[in-house]
């Protein structure tokens, strides 16, 4: 059993050392890794395959080889459409997806009225709508509008600045854990690493990179 962990150990090290966009042979990588993040001529980004504000879930299912998880959050009276992904491999890689996406308020309405409410699910203030499968099936055609990475692996450091680069910022976490959010806003990147606990990345369109930004920066 230790020998396998030990394996497992060594075969993620090795990985968050490729070369970040090209193999030994020069050829450009797919994009399958965290720190892969493409600006389009147009100022969106490519993630992961994933271009914001075009790719919609059903191209991610493909992607990604996996069925969501599909959710409907309401909080203070706005509406969100999420679908989470659990446990995805890319490129030897592990993690979970949380895909935010871009539907019209009116949209967001239909599918409320749609879907069961989920009980007991409201102690943060916010309630959590399941979707049936005729509903899920069909928002699925909606478009990826913001992603969430939490990684298996643990990132250190070292490994994120190798990696991802110096950031433009890096603010405290402004919770008992310890940690740093690490800021790219010309990747529209919030890393946000624990010293305990596993990371976070947070993408969203390089033009939207305020909306995270000034929360942090506000207190």
């Amino acid at each position: 059993m230790k020998k396998i962990i030990l394996i497992v150990a060594i075969v993620l090290i090795a990985i968050l050392f490729i070369p970040n966009n090209k193999t030994n042979n020069n050829k450009v990588v797919l994009e399958t890794y965290p720190w892969q993040v493409t600006i389009l001529p147009d100022g969106r980004s490519r993630i992961f395959g994933i271009i914001l504000g075009e790719t919609s879930l059903k191209e991610v299912d493909a992607r990604f080889r996996s069925i969501p998880e599909m959710g409907l959050f309401e909080e203070k009276d706005k509406l969100e459409l999420e679908a989470y992904y659990k446990n995805v491999s890319l490129g030897g890689m592990i993690g979970s997806f949380v895909l935010t996406t871009q539907a019209s308020e009116k949209e967001l309405e239909a599918i409320k009225m749609a879907s069961r409410r989920k009980k007991g699910d409201e102690s943060n203030g916010v309630i959590r709508y399941e979707l049936d499968k005729p509903t899920s099936e069909k928002s699925k055609n909606f478009i990826v509008k913001d992603i969430i990475y939490i990684p298996t692996a643990q990132l250190d450091e070292g490994v994120i600045v190798e990696r991802f680069g110096k950031p433009t910022h890096k603010i405290k976490i402004k919770t008992k854990e310890l940690g740093w959010h690490y800021l790219y806003p010309e990747k529209g990147l919030d890393l946000i690493y624990k010293e305990e606990g596993k990371e976070v990345l947070q993408y969203v369109m390089p033009k939207n990179f305020n909306a995270l930004l000034a929360p942090l920066q506000a207190h």
